[in-house]
């Protein structure tokens, strides 16, 4: 059964505004500290010599730009904050549907396909696909039609229950190259731990993945 777990943990951030005992906010805390020094600074001047009202331009001057600098951090604050529930929400809705992620081996619980798809970064004469049981026995091979640089998906024949690994190469002037497998298989579960990057999805068959690992949905049927 799905399941979503740790997803509050997105949102607790710490609240990096409060730099008061009073608990203001940090511009408001700024505020109050600069006009006490402010006022501290004139009471205990020497009325012989007393400062050049330039001074307090100059100074007020250096604490606007310091509560500007302080503002700029707390909204930053607030919108990475923002953007890490929107991705955690954004990956909840992956529960249900395909992903593509970089794997070898998969268990299937049940009798059924070993899909994925290969993505191509050179131009090769052929690609060529291995398809073995836990054994060791190859149990499928494919010589797939090169339709140029890109993603190219894959499909083997149903399978028995059990697990698989996949081999692929693309051969270049007769010298074959290992390629990167990419496996589908179905989210069941999304684990958001305490930023963006720890999200983890739990995908059927393939093991624990990070969404930012996760090459691309496995869209529509194999061809």
């Amino acid at each position: 059964m799905s399941a979503i777990s740790g997803l509050g943990a997105g949102t607790n951030t710490t609240n990096d505004s409060t730099i008061a005992k009073n608990g203001t906010t940090g511009a408001e805390g700024l505020s109050t500290m600069f006009l006490e020094l402010l006022v501290a600074q004139i009471s205990h001047q020497n009325p012989l010599d007393p400062m050049d009202g330039t001074q307090y331009v100059s100074q007020l001057a250096e604490f606007a730009n310091v509560e500007s600098l302080q503002s700029l951090k707390i909204d930053s604050g607030k919108n990475l904050a923002l953007q890490s529930s929107q991705q955690a929400l954004q990956a909840t809705a992956l529960i249900g549907t395909q992903v593509d992620v970089a794997a070898e081996t998969i268990v299937l619980e049940q009798a059924g396909q070993v899909k994925g798809a290969l993505n191509l970064g050179v131009e090769a004469d052929s690609i060529e696909l291995r398809l073995y049981n836990a054994e060791g026995k190859l149990m499928q091979q494919q010589t797939l039609p090169y339709s140029g640089i890109g993603t190219l998906r894959f499909a083997f024949d149903e399978q028995a229950a059990g697990g698989y690994y996949v081999q692929a190469d693309a051969y270049i002037n007769g010298q074959p190259k290992p390629l990167t497998t990419l496996l589908s298989g179905e989210v069941e579960r999304v684990s958001v731990g305490s930023n963006k990057d720890d999200i983890i999805l739990q995908v059927n068959g393939l093991g624990n993945h990070a969404l930012l690992d996760t090459n691309q949905l496995a869209f529509g049927s194999n061809s």
